[in-house]
């Protein structure tokens, strides 16, 4: 007879099952029997624990089998088929229940760990709205107090220099509280008709002056208007906090940033598209999975909020789209946001039929 062949399965794994093989076999006391299929489906449990796939479940059996058959060549097969598969049915059915419970803890887990971020997001929220307004006063007497000093300074003196670097930092605190606003809590709306084409080359001509001499930003626009229902505030905050990450991913190296509109259609219906891409640092995984959690930056102390794309998200959300973020790292990073696209600017709600855009 034949030599087997090597089983592929040579660790403690397949040892134990060949064994209990062996033995629902060959046993004549019921008990060692039913023992053998108890431990078989253990067996079924420590595979799903070591995350051995279920085909391999198979080629245990079959690689025993061959063993067997090895060491016993006179079996009569047929008369020992229902021992021969019993072992591997309590593997398969232990196997299959550990596997689902598995699935379910992990279900569990994904819903908790989602629940406690949103609890996590409602306390940020109501923190963030109750420092802000405190913050805003204490900038009001800030920068009342410093332009008050700067009417009294010579123009040319070093003092009204330094007036004026308190003063901007102070608008940036000021910027930085009314995106603490933004994320905390939802003011009322009152969306309009808007082009987003024409307002985003006033966005981005506006930002150019801020961006360092060595990006390059550039604007392709479709060849017709894109028209989405939102305050224009709201999709000029998207534009500026993509293009600053972006800015900020890029560094002071040469680089790009492109911005471009472009109608689509999806199963939800007409959309229109913004992306925002640029050939930055780029992100890890890690970091591609926070990189809409509020407060959270990988920028150097005093250099970001972490508060600029939760922001985006969260305009984006308010106004029905979606955003979705590709990026590599050390290739740069892309950001794609749908927006429900209006038809005419006469019109208060963005379609919903779904088919070719129109």
């Amino acid at each position: 007879m034949p030599e087997p062949r090597a089983p592929q399965h040579t660790g403690e794994l397949g040892q134990r099952y060949t064994e209990l093989l062996r033995r629902a076999v060959f046993a004549e006391d019921p008990l060692v029997s039913e023992a053998a299929l108890a431990e078989a489906a253990d067996l079924g449990r420590t595979l799903i624990a070591r995350a051995v796939p279920l085909e391999e479940v198979g080629e245990l059996h079959h690689e025993a089998l061959i063993q067997l058959a090895h060491d016993h060549p006179d079996l009569p097969l047929s008369q020992v088929a229902g021992q021969i598969t019993a072992p591997l049915m309590e593997a398969y059915m232990a196997y299959s229940l550990a596997l689902r419970e598995q699935l379910e803890r992990r279900a569990e887990a994904i819903v908790n760990a989602r629940l406690e971020q949103s609890r996590r997001l409602e306390a940020i929220g109501t923190l963030a709205a109750g420092i802000a307004h405190d913050f805003n006063n204490i900038l009001g007497a800030i920068l009342g107090f410093s332009e008050l000093l700067g009417d009294e300074l010579p123009a040319d003196s070093a003092g009204r220099h330094h007036l004026a670097h308190i003063q901007q930092a102070s608008f940036r605190a000021r910027d930085l509280i009314a995106r603490m606003l933004t994320f905390a809590r939802a003011m009322a709306d009152t969306p309009s008709a808007v082009e987003l084409v024409s307002l985003t080359e006033e966005t981005l001509k506006l930002l150019r002056v801020s961006l360092p001499a060595t990006i390059q930003l550039a604007f392709a626009p479709p060849d017709r208007d894109a028209w989405v229902l939102a305050e224009p505030s709201q999709l000029q905050q998207i534009v500026m906090n993509l293009c600053i990450n972006a800015a900020d991913a890029i560094g002071d190296r040469p680089g790009n940033i492109q911005v471009a509109i472009q109608p689509i259609a999806t199963a939800a219906g007409a959309m229109i598209r913004l992306r925002v891409e640029d050939d930055g640092e780029g992100m890890n995984g890690e970091t591609l999975e926070r990189v809409f959690d509020p407060f959270f930056t990988t920028k150097a102390p005093g250099k970001g909020s972490g508060l600029g794309l939760s922001v985006v998200h969260g305009l984006v959300t308010k106004l029905q789209g979606t955003i979705e973020v590709e990026s590599t790292l050390g290739s740069g990073t892309r950001f794609l946001i749908d927006l429900p696209r209006l038809s005419h600017p006469d019109t208060t709600a963005p379609p919903t039929a779904t088919g070719e855009a129109p």
